[in-house]
């Protein structure tokens, strides 16, 4: 009879110590970040490389999606864009070859789509927090915001 009282204790210690781990994170390891998902670009890099935060109508007009395949689909308020890309862990590898409509974009939605072009694929690592993915480029300067949409 006191094998099977301590049985229960003993699971319920157990359960406690992991619910403990799992609340200060010790227990495994961490999420690696991922880019699946619905995003809109909430801060983009500008020419001379620092990362500019969108107006907040332009940022509503942005969309990302990458799937768990790793096609992804854009706009940012003019053209569709489409294209591929592979992740591992932190590490990205965006295809430069994409496929878009031709529409002549103007002003700020044809700016934005053109620095989303130079700095999506330039993008080489993925750090994530809570319903955003920061991009960064080769030497580690950040170049894309991405915020769950």
């Amino acid at each position: 009879m006191t094998t099977i009282a301590r049985k229960p204790l003993a699971c319920l210690a157990a359960a406690i110590a992991l619910a403990l781990s799992a609340a200060t994170g010790s227990a495994g390891a961490q999420q690696e970040p991922s880019i699946t998902g619905t995003w809109r670009i909430a801060a983009l890099a500008a020419p001379g490389g620092a990362l500019v935060d969108l107006d907040g109508t332009l940022a509503g007009r942005t969309e990302v999606t990458v799937d768990r395949h790793g096609l992804w689909l854009a706009s940012a308020g003019c053209n569709r864009l489409r294209g591929t890309l592979e992740q591992d862990g932190q590490d990205l590898a965006v295809s430069e070859e994409v496929m878009a409509t031709k529409m002549a974009c103007q002003g700020p939605a044809g700016d934005l789509e053109r620095r989303f072009m130079h700095f999506f694929p330039a993008a080489v690592r993925v750090d994530g927090m809570p319903d955003r993915v920061l991009l960064r480029d080769r030497s580690g300067a950040a170049v894309v915001l991405l915020v769950g949409k």
